[in-house]
C-alpha cells in the first residue's frame, strides 16, 4: 500500500468517525437546547434569554457541518474546527448550568475523548491545551466578576484538579490511541495474510487431483473443491452433513487408514470412494474441524478385478491344456468337478446315501439335479433295484395318476390291461420326481398319502397295494414362494424337504469348466466320430466368462455345436454359437444372453465349407435347443414355443440325436436336470 493510499485512507476513516461525532452532537445540543428554552423559558415582560441563542447557533453549526462533511476536501483541518465548536458548545453549557459552581466541566474530557476517537495523534494533546486554555480563561472572567465575598480557595483547587484531568486524560488516550492504531495495523497485516493463505489454500485445492472437503467438528460442510464435486456428483451442501453427499462418511476413523466407501443406491452401478479423515485442532488442543480427502478408485479397483479375472482364465486355459484326451477325468457318479461348491455336494451324497430319508435337489435348471439323484441311489443299500425318474411337468393332468399309481383293466377308455405304475416298478429302488413344482394341486394330495403311508391303491382299484420306495424330489423353482403363493401344498413341502441338496450354477464354480470342458471333448467327439484335443484362448476366454443360464446343459449344447461345426483338431471361436462369441478385440466379459420370453434366437451365421443343407440343420439344431433351454428341458413346452406338434419335435431329436429314450406319451427325463 502506497503512502498517498494509506492517506485517503486514513481521511476515508476520519470522514466517517467525524459524521459519527456530529450525530452525536446535534443529538446532545437538541437535548440542551429544549431543556434550556423549557428552564428559561421568556416571559411576557421578559426578553430572549442571550444564552439560548448561543445554544440554537451551535445547534445550527452542527447541522451546516454535517450538510458539508461530504464536500469538504481539507478533512484535518474541518476536524480541527469541530473540535473548537465542542469545546465552544461545552463553555456555553458551563455557563447555562451555573458557571463557577457548574458541575459539567467533565464534559471537556469528552471533546479530548472525541479527539482520540478520531484519531487525531497529536491532536489529542492539542486540544487538552485548548481545553485547559479556555476552562482556565473561563474561570478566570468568571472569578473577577463573582462579588468580593466569595472565597475563591475552593474553587481555585477544584478547576485547577479539572484542568490536570484534562492532561491526565489526554495523555491516557493518545497512549490507547497509540496502542490501538498499532493494533489495528497489525489486524491489517494478519487479515491480509490470512487472506493471502485462504487464496494459496483455494489455489492448492481446486488444484489437486484428490476431493478435498472441510466440516466442523460435528461434520458439516464448509468447503468443498471441485475435484470432491466431481467424485460425489455434486457440491456437498455447504452447512449439511457430508453423509448425506457421501454415506458412511460419518463413522470413518479419524487418523485411521484410509476406508473405501460404496458410492450410489442400491441396485446402481456404484463407485468405489476411498476416504481419510484428519482432526483440526486450535492452539489448546480442542478439534475445531475435520479434513476428507477423497480417491475415486472405481477404475483402479475395476482393472485390478479385470486382472484376477484375467489371470483366471489363463490358469484354466493352462489348465485346459494340460487335461490330454486319454487322461482319465475325476468323476463322482458322473458328476464332473473339484471345485468347493461340488465337494460339498459330495460329502452331502455320501452322507445321504445309506439312509432311506426323502431327499428335495434344488437347483437352477441344467445343474445336474438327476446326475445327483442317481449319485444317491448308486451309492445306497438300493442300488441293484431299479432306479425310476419320473418328469412330473412333462405328463399330462388326466394321465399322471395312472402313470404314478398305476390303473387296472376298465378303469377309463382305453386301459385295457393292468398297469403298475411307476411307483410299484420302483419297488425296493428309488424314483425321482424331477420338477416336483410342477405337480397339480390335487395330485399332491395322493403323492402325501403314499408318501406317509408307503402304501397306494391304482386308479380304478380298491386293493390297496404296499410299496418300498425311496423319494428323491427334484425342482428348479422357489418351492417357499409357491407354498405362501398356494401353489404348493405346505404339508407335502415339509414331507419332501427332509434332507436338502443345492446344486450349484455353473457360474459359482467356473473353475470346474476345463474338466468339465475336457470331459465334453472327451464324450462328444467319440459321438460325432472326431478328435478334437484343444481349445484355443479366445474360445477358452468366451467359454470360461460366459453366463450361462442353461448351465452345465448349455455348456453341453456349446460343446456339441462346437465339435459339429469343427474342421480341425482345436476348437476356434468361429465354432461356438453366436450367443457365446466375445466382440472382437474387446475386453472379455459376460456375454449378454436371450432370456425366456424374449424375441427370436439370433439369426444364423454362415459357416465356410457347409452347404445349405448343413447351414439349415446347424440352425435348426440351434432352435431346438434354445426353445428346450428356454421350456426348462420340458419337450412338450418347447414344442409349444416352437409352433410344431410334439411328434415333430420327438422326430427332429431323433434326427439329430438328441432323443431320449422314453416312452410315446413323453414320459422319461432328460440328460441332465
Amino acid at each position: 500500500m502506497t503512502a498517498h493510499e494509506g492517506t485517503n485512507d486514513g481521511n476515508v476513516g476520519l470522514r466517517r468517525r467525524l459524521g459519527w461525532l456530529l450525530i452525536v452532537r446535534l443529538g446532545l445540543v437538541s437535548l440542551f437546547l429544549a431543556v434550556a428554552a423549557v428552564v428559561y423559558r421568556p416571559h411576557a415582560t421578559e426578553t430572549l434569554d442571550p444564552r439560548l441563542g448561543l445554544l440554537a447557533l451551535g445547534y445550527g453549526v452542527t447541522a451546516i457541518s454535517g450538510l458539508l462533511l461530504g464536500r469538504v476536501r481539507r478533512i484535518l483541518a474541518f476536524a480541527g474546527l469541530q473540535l473548537a465548536v465542542d469545546l465552544a458548545l461545552v463553555s456555553l453549557v458551563i455557563l447555562v448550568t451555573g458557571g463557577l459552581d457548574s458541575p459539567l466541566a467533565v464534559l471537556y474530557n469528552v471533546v479530548i475523548l472525541n479527539a482520540a476517537l478520531l484519531g487525531l495523534g497529536p491532536g489529542i494533546t492539542a486540544t487538552a491545551a485548548a481545553a485547559a486554555a479556555v476552562y482556565g480563561g473561563l474561570m478566570t472572567t468568571l472569578a473577577l466578576e463573582a462579588p468580593a465575598s466569595l472565597p475563591m480557595g475552593p474553587y481555585i483547587f477544584s478547576h485547577t484538579t479539572i484542568v490536570a484531568s484534562f492532561l491526565v486524560i489526554a495523555a491516557l488516550a493518545r497512549y490507547l490511541g497509540t496502542q490501538l492504531a498499532v493494533a489495528e495495523s497489525l489486524l491489517v497485516e494478519r487479515q491480509a495474510e490470512i487472506g493471502r493463505i485462504e487464496t494459496l489454500q483455494s489455489l492448492v485445492a481446486n488444484t489437486l487431483d484428490h476431493g478435498l472437503v472441510t466440516t466442523d467438528s460435528s461434520g458439516r460442510v464448509q468447503t468443498s473443491n471441485p475435484t470432491a464435486a466431481e467424485i460425489l456428483g455434486t457440491h456437498p451442501p455447504v452447512g449439511a452433513s457430508l453423509d448425506v453427499s457421501l454415506p458412511g462418511a460419518a463413522m470413518l476413523p479419524i487418523g485411521g487408514a484410509p476406508t473405501e466407501l460404496a458410492l450410489g443406491a442400491e441396485g446402481e452401478s456404484s463407485r468405489l470412494v476411498r476416504a481419510k479423515v484428519a482432526e483440526v485442532t486450535d492452539t489448546f488442543q480442542r478439534p475445531v474441524g475435520r479434513i476428507y480427502v477423497l480417491q475415486d478408485v472405481t477404475t483402479v479397483r475395476e482393472m485390478e478385478s479385470k486382472l484376477r479375472d484375467q489371470e483366471t482364465i489363463d490358469a484354466y486355459a493352462a489348465r485346459a491344456v494340460q487335461t490330454h484326451d486319454d487322461a482319465p477325468i475325476a468323476a463322482f457318479e458322473g458328476l464332473v468337478g473339484e471345485s468347493e461348491p461340488m465337494r460339498r455336494v459330495y460329502s452331502l451324497i455320501d452322507k445321504v446315501a445309506p439312509s432311506d430319508s426323502t431327499v428335495l435337489i434344488t437347483g437352477e435348471s441344467g445343474t445336474g439335479k438327476e446326475l445327483v439323484a442317481r449319485a444317491i441311489h448308486q451309492r445306497s443299500p438300493r442300488r441293484d433295484r431299479d432306479f425310476v425318474a419320473v418328469n412330473c411337468g412333462a405328463i399330462p393332468e388326466s394321465l399322471i395318476e395312472s402313470e404314478l399309481f398305476g390303473h387296472v383293466r376298465g378303469a377309463f377308455t382305453g386301459a385295457v390291461v393292468d398297469r403298475p405304475g411307476l411307483f410299484r416298478q420302483a419297488h425296493g429302488g428309488t424314483i425321482f420326481l424331477d420338477e416336483i413344482g410342477e405337480l397339480p394341486l390335487a395330485m399332491q394330495v395322493r403323492l402325501l398319502r403314499v408318501l406317509q403311508d408307503q402304501q397306494l391303491v391304482p386308479v380304478g382299484g380298491t386293493a390297496t397295494t404296499t410299496v418300498d420306495v425311496r423319494v428323491v424330489a427334484a425342482t428348479n423353482r422357489n418351492l417357499e414362494r409357491s407354498v405362501s403363493e398356494g401353489a404348493f401344498r405346505e404339508d407335502l413341502y415339509y414331507r419332501l424337504n427332509v434332507i436338502r441338496i443345492e446344486t450349484p450354477s455353473l457360474r459359482e464354480r467356473p473353475e470346474d469348466i476345463p474338466l468339465l470342458l475336457t470331459h465334453l471333448l472327451q464324450t462328444c467327439s467319440a459321438r460325432h466320430g472326431k478328435i478334437v484335443e484343444r481349445v484355443s484362448p479366445r474360445t477358452m476366454r468366451a467359454l470360461v466368462t460366459y453366463n450361462y443360464p442353461g448351465n452345465v446343459r448349455e455348456l453341453e449344447n456349446a460343446v456339441d455345436h462346437a465339435i459339429t461345426l469343427c474342421e480341425g483338431d482345436a476348437l476356434t471361436e468361429h465354432d461356438l454359437p453366436a450367443q457365446l462369441h466375445s466382440p472382437p478385440d474387446t475386453p472379455s466379459g459376460p456375454t449378454p444372453t436371450t432370456t425366456p420370453g424374449s424375441a427370436a434366437p439370433t439369426p444364423p451365421r454362415l459357416t465356410p465349407g457347409l452347404d445349405l443343407d448343413d447351414q439349415l440343420a446347424t440352425y435348426e439344431k440351434d432352435m431346438i435347443l434354445a426353445a428346450l433351454d428356454q421350456a426348462q428341458g420340458v419337450r412338450k413346452h418347447a414344442a409349444e414355443i416352437l409352433g410344431i406338434k410334439y411328434r415333430s419335435l420327438r422326430h427332429r431329436l431323433s434326427k439329430y440325436g438328441l432323443a431320449i429314450t422314453d416312452e410315446d406319451d413323453g414320459l422319461g427325463s432328460s440328460t441332465a436336470s
